[in-house]
C-alpha cells in the first residue's frame, strides 16, 4: 500500500529582480513626484531677462591726497598775490537817475541884474495923475527886488519895471508901465536906509487916474500894484 507522504514545498530561489519586479507584486508602485502635483499652482508668468547692467552701489574711491603727508615749499622770495572777490552788481540807469535827481540840489538860478530905465519905450504919464500917502514897511530883501524891477520875458508878461535912485537922502523911485503899450501905470515913492542893512518903506504912490485906465481909483490902483509887486517881484505889500 502506498502511503502518501506530503509533499514537502519546493523552495525555489526567486531572482533578485524577480523580487522587485511588478509581476509578483499586488501593490500599486508608488506615483513619481515628477509626474503628479497633489496641489497644482497657477502658471507664472515669464520674465525677461533685463539687458541693462546692474546699478553701481559702490562709491567711487575718493581721489587720493596728494599732499597727505608731503610738506609744501613756499617760495618766498615771489610776494603772494591776494585773492580778489569780484562783485557784479545789475543797476537800473533810469532808476538810478531817479534817485539822483531826487537828492540832487537843482542848480542855483543867475544872479538878477537890475533893469534899466531905457530897456523898453516908455510913455510918460498923460495929463495930471493923482498922489496919495502910503506906509507900508519892508525888509531889505523887498527893497532889493523894487530896486532890480523886472523886465517882461514873453508876451504874456504884462508890466514893465524899472527904479531909479536911490539919491543920497535914500530916495527911490519905482516905475511901472504896461509892457504891451509902454504907458506908465503908478509910480511908487520909496525912502531907504542906505547906511544900514538896507530896509525900508514905501511912503506915497502916484498913479494914472484918467480916461485910459477907466479912471482908476486909489483902491484899485493899490490892489494893481499890489498884485504886480507879489507875482512879479515877490514882494508882498501888507494893507
Amino acid at each position: 500500500m502506498d502511503t502518501l507522504s506530503p509533499q514537502t514545498p519546493s523552495f525555489r530561489k526567486r531572482s533578485i529582480f524577480r523580487r522587485f519586479s511588478g509581476k509578483d507584486r499586488d501593490e500599486t508602485p508608488p506615483a513619481s513626484p515628477f509626474l503628479i502635483d497633489e496641489y497644482p499652482r497657477s502658471p507664472r508668468r515669464i520674465r525677461r531677462a533685463s539687458t541693462a547692467p546692474p546699478p553701481n552701489l559702490t562709491p567711487p574711491p575718493s581721489p587720493p591726497n596728494s599732499n597727505t603727508g608731503k610738506a609744501v615749499a613756499i617760495d618766498t622770495s615771489k610776494p603772494q598775490q591776494p585773492k580778489l572777490l569780484m562783485h557784479v552788481r545789475r543797476v537800473d540807469l533810469s532808476q538810478r537817475q531817479n534817485a539822483r535827481s531826487r537828492f540832487t540840489p537843482p542848480p542855483s538860478p543867475e544872479p538878477r541884474r537890475r533893469v534899466l530905465a531905457g530897456a523898453l519905450p516908455t510913455i510918460a504919464f498923460p495929463g495930471k495923475p493923482l498922489i496919495t500917502a502910503w506906509n507900508i514897511f519892508l525888509p531889505p530883501s523887498q527893497i532889493y527886488s523894487l530896486y532890480l524891477g523886472y523886465a517882461p520875458k514873453d508876451m504874456d508878461d504884462k508890466w514893465y519895471i524899472y527904479s531909479e535912485g536911490p539919491d543920497q537922502a535914500g530916495k527911490l523911485k519905482v516905475h511901472f508901465h504896461m509892457s504891451g503899450t509902454g504907458m506908465k501905470v503908478a509910480e511908487l515913492f520909496v525912502v531907504m536906509d542906505t547906511k544900514g542893512e538896507g530896509a525900508g518903506k514905501i511912503v506915497g504912490i502916484k498913479w494914472n487916474g484918467g480916461a485910459e485906465m477907466n479912471w482908476m481909483s486909489e483902491e484899485e490902483a493899490k490892489y494893481m500894484i499890489r498884485t504886480a509887486c507879489r507875482w512879479q517881484l515877490s514882494v508882498n505889500l501888507e494893507k
